[in-house]
């Protein structure tokens, strides 16, 4: 058989795989005890990290509606995502697994590997209507992560490249018409709804309202006129040491990030208003979390690449399930962006399928327990032309930064404390091999990661540092 006939035979296998999982998905929640399945929204503040919201302690007042909404809701105040980037984010998100796992690392020609089914297709192989908007052409058909969308409506095409909250709404509003006017059967149907909100994503450009309550006045100094004005690039460059940005810039942005995020709840609120109209709202299981955050400035970095540091990790997770998680509840316990897929599934009383869930427990845990947090980021050979292309003339020796694969292990119980090892590997790139290298942090007593454990480490912590690498592998 030649490779063409190989790659054929192995598509087909993967095809036969997938079927057979959700089919056996199906067959299980046909078998329910009870038939009647909740609404199931979640809703996705791509690129937010938790320590900017002001439901999660920030002095700004950011997200007074995820406030209120948490009251009556769980929030998880350590969640945890384990990766910083969309594609292998929302892969684990729709899989229960790890990037590593299920195969999506990157999202330029990688897709979630044959015979894993999504969250998607596994609800609507249990009879959800399943509807899908999003603001990042990442969830799409370029990964794969549409797949068992009865529909993904696109929303990413705007004068600077990314879908605003608005068009969002909008889009939301004119399906909610159209499925009031569809026939009774289908409006009987639940409903798993996933929206992608991409509003705290650079570029960043919140509503004057936003900014004025964020800044407190109607005039904005120089350096806030300029950190609207930064681009992605702008970000790549300056991590790449070849166009640094002003400190005061920098220092600006997270107030753009902080209206931005305002914006974001704000339009988070008038989906649900408009959720509820449509009587959807009501007895639904709703979830709120981030893919990944992003940095602003920390260890020099902008943008959420090549770093698995606090800030691109730790996400907003607040899930309101009536009977199961509400009350208000603040859990301490550490978990991780996945285990909201078997909790999904849980609620809509559907098991998890066959290759799905393996790195994920439900969080209707009692009690709950804390979960050691893996955490990936591969590196990102598909982006190298482009890189390269955009700073045409730039030093090779501005790209080390793209030539690291990078995971991380954070233990929450250890021996000593909480710790989190973050190892980097070097492959390609100018120079000589190098040995991976790591750093130790204590992820409570230092939040944000400015003390290196392993420098000038007592013997116990290097004991520790080699239990950590166990858990990492290889």
């Amino acid at each position: 058989m030649d490779s063409g006939g190989r790659l054929r035979a192995v598509r087909a296998a993967g095809a036969l795989l997938l079927a057979l999982a959700v089919a056996a998905g199906a067959l299980f929640a046909l078998r329910s005890p009870d038939p009647s399945r909740p609404h199931i929204v979640l809703v996705v503040w791509d690129t937010c990290r938790a320590d900017r919201l002001s439901a999660y302690g920030h002095a700004t007042g950011t997200t007074p509606w995820l406030a209120g909404f948490a009251g009556d809701a769980v929030l998880f105040r350590e969640a945890y995502s384990p990766s910083p980037c969309t594609p292998p984010a929302h892969g684990s998100l729709f899989t229960g697994l790890l990037p590593s796992r299920h195969g999506l690392l990157q999202g330029l020609g990688d897709r979630i590997n044959p015979g894993i089914p999504t969250l998607a297709q596994t609800l609507k192989a249990a009879g959800y209507e399943t509807v899908g908007f999003t603001a990042n052409n990442f969830i799409s058909g370029l990964t794969g992560l549409d797949a068992g969308f009865d529909r993904m409506a696109p929303l990413y095409l705007d004068d600077r490249g990314k879908g605003k909250a608005g068009r969002v709404l909008a889009a939301v509003e004119a399906w909610l018409h159209e499925r009031g006017a569809a026939p009774p059967e289908r409006r009987a149907k639940p409903v798993f709804l996933f929206v992608n909100f991409m509003d705290t994503h650079l570029p960043r450009t919140p509503p004057p309202e936003d900014l004025v309550a964020v800044v407190g006045a109607p005039a904005f100094p120089p350096a806030l006129i300029r950190a609207l004005a930064v681009e992605p690039r702008d970000a790549a460059a300056h991590m790449f040491g070849i166009r640094t940005l002003d400190d005061e810039t920098v220092a600006a942005m997270a107030t753009v990030f902080d209206a931005s995020a305002r914006y974001l709840d704000r339009s988070t609120g008038l989906l649900m208003d408009r959720l509820r109209d449509a009587s959807i709202l009501e007895d639904a299981v709703v979830a709120i979390v981030a893919d990944h955050g992003d940095h602003l400035g920390e260890h020099g970095l902008l943008s959420h690449e090549m770093s698995l540091y606090d800030g691109v990790l730790r996400v907003p997770m607040v899930v309101r399930w009536p009977g199961r998680l509400d009350g208000g509840r603040v859990e301490t316990a550490q978990v991780r962006l996945q285990d909201l897929y078997p909790t999904l599934l849980e609620a809509a009383r559907v098991p998890v399928p066959p290759r799905t869930g393996r790195d994920a427990v439900s969080l209707t845990e009692s009690p709950l327990r804390s979960r050691v947090l893996r955490a990936e980021y591969q590196r990102p050979t598909a982006f190298l032309p482009e890189a390269r292309l955009a700073f045409e003339g730039a030093s090779p020796v501005h790209f080390q930064k793209f030539h690291v694969s990078i995971d991380a292990v954070q233990d929450p119980g250890g021996p000593r404390g909480p710790r989190k090892l973050v190892r980097y590997s070097r492959q390609g790139g100018v120079g000589p091999p190098e040995p991976d290298w790591f750093e130790m942090f204590d992820p409570v007593a230092d939040r944000g990661e400015r003390r290196n454990l392993l420098d000038g480490a007592p013997p116990e912590e290097q004991v520790e540092v080699e239990r950590l690498r166990g858990m990492l592998g290889r």
